[in-house]
């Protein structure tokens, strides 16, 4: 290799944050070697220690894009494998109180084009492509089964890892995409550092998820949300054109009120959501697997970019560092954008011979503000409803009438339904919806009163 910044490199998660890391750093050190504590197999399965990998997961086109550069072809191979695409603004749908609408906040009634698509797929298909295409790689090694028990540090430098049975992997750099259950805050302990600070949001969400066969006579749009405006209506379902001839059919609630794991249950759950689309699969589809229970008590926010102090030879990436409410499907999207971040950086370090030196200093950073815009998007909407307990943002709720009015504005404005699309889709930051001539027109609209 031309530009090498070191002979080894550890990640330690085989998850998809993990997987996408290791296919950057493969572009700079000589040998990636990924250590995941699941067995793994070569099919598309949901993985033991990812509680939530039955459930709904989305690639919003932020994270679809990162994928397609680091994987040419990855969306054409995706559709190969099973995966059902879906245009936006027309094939995701929200079937609300008051009628469906192509927007969250329902403001659109009509389909509109934005101008790209998002693919529905498990995770563990999508896992699976993911891992195929970055283990292909010859300098790239998976070894699963193996949990790494601590960090070998000497000198104020992570140089590798051990794991459970003693075993020592030495690495010029170490990535933990361990996820939400990272260990990067002990083992910073252990090694003398302090804990980062936390931002958390108290969510208290709960998922009951089942798998059904699609009916040959399902025609209805690949992605479906039954949703409401909060604080009103805290119940959701979600039903979900996967591969297989399969619809994934979750049901959602919130700070207690639980969708149940039973059948009986679950359709008098379902049966209670205003919309019957979801209660009609319950009642007379086939079912395919049992149902899922995954409950999610909190967002979690690592502010490693604040550390006065951190060890050189170590980064985290992920849910390790941000780990977000799933509901809005941000989670494999913010990674794919963390690691673009990261072979950006590396592909500088390299290009200029500085080496690794500071780079936690330089990257976390920029990992914090991609972070941001879904962060402050899931908190918006987590915040409307008074149970939400932790770090509500600053000025909340002139955001929530700034954003009202730009919601109104978008009804009859292509431009703006593009633009707010991208932002929630994580192709453009939230700044670009306060840049000018926007911030004035909306500034306008809010001194006018205008109605809702």
């Amino acid at each position: 290799m031309a530009k090498v910044l070191g002979e080894h490199a550890v990640v330690i998660g085989g998850s998809v944050a993990g997987l996408m890391t290791a296919r950057v750093l493969a572009d700079f050190f000589e040998r990636v070697t990924v250590l995941e504590r699941d067995e793994i197999e070569d099919r598309p399965l949901a993985r033991k220690s990812v509680p939530q990998a039955n459930h709904l997961h989305g690639l919003l086109q932020g994270g679809q894009q990162v994928l397609s550069s680091l994987y040419p072809d990855f969306t054409n191979e995706l559709r190969a494998l099973g995966a059902t695409r879906a245009v936006v603004g027309r094939d995701i749908v929200w079937h609300l109180p008051d009628g469906k609408a192509y927007n969250v906040t329902g403001s659109l009634r009509a389909p509109f084009d934005p101008g790209f698509d998002a693919h529905c797929a498990s995770r563990g298909l999508i896992e699976f492509l993911v891992r195929r295409r970055t283990v292909s790689l010859p300098n790239v090694t998976l070894e699963s089964g193996v949990t790494v028990h601590e960090l070998i540090c000497t000198e104020g430098r992570v140089r590798g890892a051990r794991d459970e049975n003693g075993r020592s992997f030495d690495a010029a750099l170490v990535v933990d995409a361990g996820g939400r259950g990272s260990r990067s805050p002990r083992w910073l302990s252990a090694m003398g550092f302090p804990a980062p600070a936390a931002t958390s949001i108290g969510v208290a969400t709960a998922y009951s998820t089942a798998n059904f066969r699609r009916p040959a006579s399902f025609d209805a749009e690949p992605l479906i949300f039954v949703t409401g405006p909060a604080p009103t209506v805290s119940r959701r379902g979600y039903l979900i054109t996967i591969e297989n001839d399969t619809l994934l059919v979750s049901l959602i609630g919130r700070f207690g009120d639980y969708p149940p794991t039973d059948r009986p249950g679950f359709l008098q759950f379902a049966n209670e959501l205003h919309s019957p689309v979801i209660a009609d699969i319950v009642r007379d589809g086939e079912q395919l697997t049992p149902f899922n229970h995954y409950r999610f008590p909190r967002s979690v926010q690592w502010h490693y970019e604040s550390m006065a102090s951190f060890p050189e030879g170590l980064l985290v990436v992920g849910d390790a560092m941000c780990s977000f409410n799933p509901i809005y499907a941000q989670g494999m999207s913010v990674a794919a954008l963390q690691v673009s971040a990261l072979h950006e950086l590396l592909s500088e370090r390299a290009t200029q011979a500085r080496g690794l030196d500071g780079i936690a200093a330089s990257f976390f950073p920029r990992a914090a503000t991609i972070n941001r815009t879904p962060w402050s998007l899931a908190a918006a909407f987590d915040f409307a409803y008074p149970q939400t307990t932790g770090d509500r943002p600053p000025g909340a709720e002139q955001e929530a009438r700034y954003f009202a009015a730009l919601d109104r504005l978008q009804r009859d404005d292509p431009d703006l339904q593009r633009l707010v699309t991208e932002v929630f889709h994580l192709v453009r930051p939230l700044s670009a919806l306060r840049d000018e001539p926007l911030r004035s027109r909306v500034v306008a609209t809010l001194k006018a009163g205008a109605p809702s």
